[in-house]
């Protein structure tokens, strides 16, 4: 079999991965092996997908393999195939998510993130500061921000009870502020604040301090994730990592969804309209939530006009990269 464009993915979903595989027709896989998620069976983990990205290789032949980073062994996986058995015939694309410059557990992979950077056809970022990486190593880099993923069907009529309803984008990770998210919620005991993500991955200290109006989903299935999306009247995406491009905002614009998001460099430069750009404090989230719900017409107006202008922002990147994928085939 000969597959033109295989998306390799060592993980078990990745919004970013789907919008782009479906825009360049691509075939997209995910690889991940979830009874060996503990610490000590990383290693182990990362054996057995290694084996089975090869195996994959093998079979569908692709002229083109975009692989997501990190881990790191992921395009390291890729890149020893094309050499080995790839050779004239199958080039990779690393698709950088921003663990592959910041987080501390892959710091210590930049020295080999870099010779593949360097042999790859191209390394697609997803923010803006990522670039410098790429220029000091000499490497073939693109920035292309996210596709606007298709939320148009979904079920559920989760998000719909209470006058006032603020979805919160979450996943309970170490950069999201939960704690002055909950007392933001405090702050504003009318409205009900329905916070996605698996809360096993906070702690006890933390979820004692929920307030009543918060209400966590858990993590859900993704046409009732799409349903609360459709259901509350605005959305909260908060971040402490300064250069980051939240998921969540590209799931917002695609709804054209009133949205307070972090007051970070990355934000301010794409979602700047439309948007209510906040510090990651209590009084100032509140008030951000005030403001949004007070100025819901207007906000939905700008969110649409800021979809279009990024449609046309993002078009000619996304076709710069179709046409390097066509020259370098051909």
């Amino acid at each position: 079999m000969n597959t033109s464009i295989l998306y390799c993915v060592w993980y078990t979903h990745a919004r970013r991965a789907e919008t782009l595989a479906r825009e360049l027709n691509a075939k997209l896989v995910f690889i991940y092996e979830s009874h060996l998620r503990g610490f000590w069976l990383k290693p182990l983990r990362y054996v057995l997908q290694t084996w089975k990205t090869w195996r994959l290789l093998e079979r569908e032949q692709p002229a083109f393999i975009i692989v997501q980073s990190p881990p790191v062994f992921a395009p390291l996986a890729v890149a020893l195939w094309c050499k080995v058995r790839g050779r004239k015939h199958s080039a990779y694309i690393i698709d950088c998510h921003l663990g592959t410059f910041y987080h501390r557990q892959w710091r210590w992979a930049l020295p080999i993130f870099r010779l593949l950077a360097r042999g790859a056809v191209i390394s697609l970022l997803c923010n803006q500061d990522a670039q410098r990486f790429l220029h000091r190593w000499r490497a073939r880099y693109m920035f292309l921000p996210d596709g606007l993923p298709d939320l148009s069907s979904y079920s559920g009529d989760l998000g719909s009870e209470g006058e006032k309803r603020i979805g919160v984008i979450s996943s309970f990770a170490y950069d999201e502020p939960i704690v002055e998210l909950f007392e933001a919620a405090r702050l504003t005991p009318q409205v009900t604040y329905y916070v996605t993500g698996n809360p096993e991955r906070s702690t006890p200290e933390i979820l004692a301090r929920r307030p009543n109006n918060v209400i966590l989903t858990g993590f859900l299935p993704d046409d009732i994730y799409r349903g609360l999306l459709h259901n509350v009247q605005g959305l909260v995406v908060l971040t402490t990592m300064p250069y980051i491009l939240c998921c969540g905002a590209y799931e917002a614009l695609s709804l054209a969804r009133p949205t307070i998001l972090s007051d970070l460099p990355e934000h301010r430069q794409l979602f700047a309209q439309g948007f209510v750009l906040v510090q990651n404090e209590p009084e100032e989230i509140a008030k951000g939530v005030e403001k949004l719900l007070k100025e819901l017409d207007g906000f939905e107006r700008q969110a649409q006009l800021l979809r279009e202008e990024y449609h046309l922002f993002r078009q000619p990147k996304l076709e710069k990269l179709v046409s390097l994928l066509g020259s370098t085939h051909g």
